[in-house]
């Protein structure tokens, strides 16, 4: 019966949720493809593609943005919570559906990547209570979504550096948990994100801003 529960939510669980997770996000860009995009009447005076390559590359250039020159700490919180996030979620899937993969090496060095992701939400948890510029912005979703993220992360690694039955279930539940939630928060964002990348990429690689102008 234990085996039962551990397997049910490390696989039916996991795609009940993902079901009802990818169908709110289909149904999400559905809506945002519908939504007029504004066009440049402007002379065509770049590559409009080379734009959006420039867009999203951006992201793994800091030095080629002023903001980032200017608050490099910022972007390498970023990129730590960021890979803390991206370890958690493949555990999720790399733990049911492709076990071989999870060797002790492989497991530790995804741990202390979450590991990272937790420190640094701790930060930015913290920051957002102290600092009055944020504490002013912020809404109960931003401090509830950070302390959930940071509940991820914590099962995330006892699950990954323990690979004990009890943090297993615990870590799946909450992976459950999260995709139920996660379309209805402010954690969504990323959704809007890929829009926005592209958007300015078409727009000021049209201009010739970015990616370089035509002869």
């Amino acid at each position: 019966m234990e085996d039962r529960f551990l397997e049910f939510v490390k696989f039916d669980l996991q795609i009940i949720a993902l079901s009802v997770f990818a169908l709110l996000y289909a149904l999400k860009v559905y809506q945002l493809m519908k939504l007029p995009w504004p066009r440049e009447m402007g002379p065509r005076r770049g590559s409009e593609e080379l734009g959006v390559v420039y867009s999203f590359a951006w992201l793994f250039f800091p030095w080629s943005m002023s903001s980032t020159t200017q608050h490099l700490g910022r972007w390498v919180e970023f990129a730590l919570y960021h890979l803390g996030a991206g370890a958690a979620i493949l555990g999720t899937f790399t733990i049911p559906f492709w076990p071989a993969i999870m060797t002790r090496p492989v497991s530790l060095t995804m741990a202390a990547l979450v590991i990272g992701g937790f420190i640094v939400g701790a930060i930015k948890l913290a920051r957002r209570i102290i600092a009055p510029e944020l504490r002013v912005v912020s809404t109960p979703d931003d401090y509830f979504s950070l302390a959930a993220v940071e509940v991820f992360f914590f099962f995330t690694a006892m699950a990954l550096i323990t690979e004990a039955r009890g943090w297993m279930i615990a870590y799946f539940l909450i992976t459950a948990a999260f995709l139920f939630y996660v379309p209805f928060s402010k954690i969504s964002h990323y959704v809007y994100w890929f829009f926005a990348r592209v958007f300015f990429g078409l727009r000021y690689g049209r201009r010739g801003i970015i990616a370089g102008k035509r002869a």
